[in-house]
């Protein structure tokens, strides 16, 4: 494994679950391992796992090559994160915009002493609230039956809709120290300026960084390396190391023998193009 050579290539699918699915039945057991993103094989919450749909319904496609969502680079390589925050003051609030896709990172932010709110409400069905993690697991439970059956397209921007922006959700940006979670949601919804707020996430890219800086970010913790500027979604990380050979419980051993861990960026707005938004 030591030295070996890997090809990593993304395949973008605009949006369309019948381009991705056939691209999956073409891929399938001609490459050693794919990684599945923009859609999770199953939402995470405290213990419980729910299937998502549109996820089971392209791993139905997979009949030979493992495949992967990010989930388990999420579960033992993302929480590490935490680690890297800078000193704020105890029981600092943090905000998780989507719970069901970072529940372990959630879990790491609560444990380190902040307290954490789950954005799934505001972010994903658009009602302009956040609740304690506590609080969202209870009601997790209760809704999950049911929320889980949901299009994906009604929870989360699908193709071209990553791209728009509506700045929103300015009340919640606020309160919070810490904003965590998928890009595309925090970049949707980012709000003109800022206040210092620390960000993590990953799939950043030289541009969005420059975002954050200009509107007024602190710092950006990336979750999973960058290479050549860019900070990959964890899918394509989690992809590599099973292509590697490795299984979930040594993906932390082997991201730090390849130094893949989280790493801290600070963000400059003077360093920042001068364009426009």
């Amino acid at each position: 494994m030591e030295g070996a050579p890997v090809f990593l290539k993304r395949y973008g699918c605009n949006g369309q679950p019948e381009v991705a699915a056939r691209l999956l039945r073409e891929l399938d057991g001609w490459v050693d391992a794919l990684g599945l993103g923009g859609v999770n094989l199953f939402y995470h919450l405290a213990g419980k796992d729910y299937s998502c749909p549109l996820g089971q319904y392209l791993a139905c496609q997979v009949r030979k090559t493992p495949l992967v969502d990010g989930s388990g680079w999420k579960r033992r390589v993302e929480i590490t994160a935490v680690d890297l925050l800078p000193p704020l003051p105890a029981g600092s609030p943090a905000l998780v915009v989507s719970v069901l896709d970072r529940f372990w990172l959630a879990q790491a932010l609560q444990q380190a002493g902040y307290v954490t709110l789950a954005g799934d409400a505001a972010f994903g069905l658009k009602l302009p609230l956040a609740v304690s993690l506590p609080t969202f697991t209870r009601l997790g439970y209760l809704a999950m039956p049911l929320l889980a059956r949901l299009p994906l397209a009604y929870l989360y921007p699908l193709g071209p809709h990553q791209e728009h922006s509506r700045p929103r959700f300015q009340h919640l940006y606020a309160r919070a120290r810490i904003i965590a979670g998928n890009w595309h949601f925090i970049r949707r919804n980012l709000p003109w300026h800022l206040n210092g707020q620390v960000f993590i996430t990953s799939g950043t890219t030289p541009a969005d960084r420059e975002l954050l800086a200009r509107r007024g970010a602190s710092r950006l913790v990336t979750t999973t390396p960058t290479f050549q500027g860019i900070s990959p979604a964890a899918n394509a990380l989690e992809a590599v190391l099973v292509a590697l050979g490795a299984g979930e419980e040594e993906y932390l051993h082997l991201a730090r023998k390849l130094n893949w861990l989280p790493r801290m960026i600070e963000l400059d707005p003077a360093s920042t193009s001068s364009s426009g938004e």
